[in-house]
């Protein structure tokens, strides 16, 4: 692999994120072929460069045949790049200037509010795609039952939401703009916020579109989300039969330090 051909496959990789050398959805576009099969050839001192480069940007490089992941095409193959959140949130992928930049209602909504959504949305989204399914974050080869329906999606999210208006006690919250952001939010308001969030994880590629309006978590999803959860997720999980959106709902009463805190500690849950 010359130096131009390393350069492509880097330059797709950082952008897309995922490579499959043959797309569950039986189409691919001639670039996305071109680098599968730069990919398929590599060298092991080619792919321990693309290694060490990656984790230089706090990425992890990694990759799944059909063998490893049934649900992948028979004789099929993915690479994933993966953000090593252990080490610090890499740069440009869901980082907080991202996130809040696209959850932003209006221009003068500061960085908090528009992080509490996406957190509250992340977790009811976590919701659908496991609890619903009745699978573990520790799982990777059921990703393709983590699917939902946006409209589903939407209506959990207004339940959720008026739940926290009926059961928080006003004399425990602060009057802050956090808490009178989802107080005061329409149902369109919350329509576009959802939208917004969909995207995002489209954008992310842990999100992918199986038909108008469904969505199923990516394998980049499930890889993310089981080594973020090995890592120091699981007491979240247990603790969330006690009080369900625990993080949520810190965020949202200001009970403890997580507003404060840089967007790492939040996306150690994403």
């Amino acid at each position: 692999m010359g130096m131009e051909d390393m350069g492509q496959v880097v330059a797709y990789l950082l952008r897309h994120r995922i490579v499959e050398t043959r797309p569950a959805s039986g189409r691919s576009n001639d670039e996305e072929r071109a680098v599968a099969k730069l990919l398929l050839s590599m060298t092991p001192d080619e792919r321990r460069s693309l290694d060490r480069m990656f984790l230089g940007m706090r990425l992890v490089f990694v990759d799944f045949d059909w063998d490893a992941i049934p649900a992948l095409p028979k004789g099929g193959r993915v690479f994933l790049l993966a953000r090593d959140i252990g080490k610090g949130e890499p740069p440009s992928v869901l980082s907080l200037e991202v996130v809040t930049e696209t959850m932003r209602e209006k221009g003068n909504e500061s960085a908090r509010e528009a992080a509490a959504w996406f957190v509250h949305l992340w977790l009811i989204h976590l919701d659908l795609i496991y609890t619903n399914q009745g699978r573990s974050p520790s799982e990777l080869q059921t990703y393709p039952k983590g699917m939902f329906d946006f409209d589903v999606f939407l209506a959990r999210v207004r339940e959720h939401f008026e739940d926290l208006r009926q059961g928080l006690d006003r004399n425990e919250v602060p009057a802050d703009a956090v808490f009178k952001t989802f107080e005061k939010a329409s149902h369109a308001e919350g329509g576009r916020r959802c939208r917004r969030f969909v995207n995002l994880m489209l954008d992310a590629g842990l999100l992918t579109t199986i038909a108008k309006d469904v969505y199923q978590q990516t394998l980049l999803s499930a890889y993310e989300i089981k080594r973020n959860y090995e890592r120091g997720l699981q007491h979240f999980v247990t603790d969330a039969g006690a009080k369900k959106y625990l993080l949520a709902t810190s965020i949202l009463t200001g009970t403890d330090n997580t507003i404060d805190v840089d967007m790492e500690e939040q996306a150690a849950c994403r």
